[in-house]
């Protein structure tokens, strides 16, 4: 998989092939759900067709996993594809980061603690995207770290190092390993340079975005999507935070001209992809969707409309318990209504994103939020 990924979708067709002639076995069950796996990285996210169409063999082969009773030789690789990778555009982010996690104690349980460890940087990624506590997810950051070093694995230890920045970053702590007996020096190993740097370019993205440096945000997104060749789900959320990113630029430089035209571009491309995901799951992505909706109303000066559209955005996410994400929408909400004077409005909606920010364990955003109502002269 890391050595040479070239060659994975050559094997699952072979898999394929050889279960459609000869019958199908449990390791049937990988070739189906790895099939799917490369479809929805390589497919663009606007294919909606292609991805449906990966979604419904992936379930075929998870059908095929629970036949065969689930067996823990393969449960953590086949719910590494299918939750990791395919069921992301499906099933809501919740039940992926859960069955990621399932796959983890499965493996550990097997004695297959290499395939186990594989699967922490996901559970991770998708507990974070989902608006997990971050607290727990730091915990949950460390146990790993902690695994890590009793098993002296060392090929994700530096993306899983990037992640614990960007929520100790977003918490507003210290940066210490919380009593965890690991040190990262010395289990750093040679893992894939290309999957290094996406990973880092990423969190930095993140930190930048969630932070408030607009430019800064920009020049890691551009860094993280050169870095990829898939089109998979960190590039999708990396489409839609940039184009979010793209309105603050804008406001924060008051430019005009060429500058209005790049924002608009960028909402172009990141509304077609973001919709074309929302059609498959719009637990995921409808949200996302209003958020980028508002945005471009409140840019175009369309009052009733982008007031209706923060509006979905708020409701959506908390619908889809998307703590994080329905602070950012009332954050948002809150600096429209501040900007076309209604400063009691703006109030409750900066209120609101404190409280949801605070249930995040984002101290940092608390602490941002708080600045930004004392400057409110109500």
């Amino acid at each position: 998989f890391w050595k040479k990924p070239q060659l994975i979708t050559l094997i699952a067709c072979r898999m394929i092939q050889i279960s459609l002639e000869h019958g199908v076995c449990k390791d049937s069950v990988f070739g189906f759900v790895q099939y799917a796996a490369i479809i929805c990285n390589f497919s663009k996210s606007e294919e909606v067709k292609y991805i449906q169409e990966a979604c419904r063999i992936g379930k075929v082969g998870m059908s095929l996993l629970q036949r065969y009773g689930s067996p823990a030789d393969i449960m953590p690789k086949v719910y590494f594809c299918y939750y990791g990778l395919v069921a992301v555009y499906l099933e809501p982010l919740q039940v992926c980061a859960d069955n990621m996690r399932k796959s983890f104690e499965v493996g550990m349980s097997s004695g297959d603690s290499t395939l186990a460890v594989n699967n922490t940087l996901v559970s991770i990624k998708l507990a974070m995207s989902a608006g997990e506590n971050l607290q727990s997810c730091l915990a949950e950051v460390d146990y790993h770290l902690e695994v890590m070093h009793r098993f002296q694995h060392k090929l994700l230890l530096l993306p899983l190092l990037e992640y614990r920045e960007t929520i100790v970053f977003l918490i507003g702590a210290p940066a210490g390993l919380n009593g965890t007996s690991a040190n990262p020096l010395e289990l750093i190993s040679d893992t894939s340079q290309t999957k290094r740097e996406q990973t880092k370019f990423m969190n930095k993205m993140l930190q930048s975005f969630w932070g408030g440096h607009s430019t800064r945000c920009n020049y890691y997104a551009k860094k993280a999507l050169d870095t990829s060749i898939e089109e998979d789900f960190n590039k999708l959320y990396i489409t839609w935070l940039t184009a979010l990113n793209s309105f603050r630029g804008i406001k924060n430089k008051n430019g005009t001209g060429s500058q209005f035209l790049r924002v608009k571009e960028t909402f172009k491309h990141a509304i077609s992809t973001v919709r074309a995901a929302a059609e498959i799951s719009r637990w995921n992505f409808q949200n996302k969707v209003y958020l980028l909706e508002a945005e471009m109303f409140s840019f175009e000066g369309e009052d009733v409309e982008a007031q209706a559209s923060y509006a979905s955005a708020i409701t959506s996410s908390a619908s889809s318990r998307f703590i994080h994400e329905q602070g950012l929408s009332c954050e948002l909400a809150g600096l429209y209504y501040k900007k076309i004077g209604q400063h009691m409005a703006a109030w409750n909606f900066l209120l609101r994103a404190k409280q949801c920010y605070a249930e995040w364990g984002s101290q940092m955003k608390v602490d941002s939020i708080s600045k930004m109502l004392e400057s409110l002269q109500i």
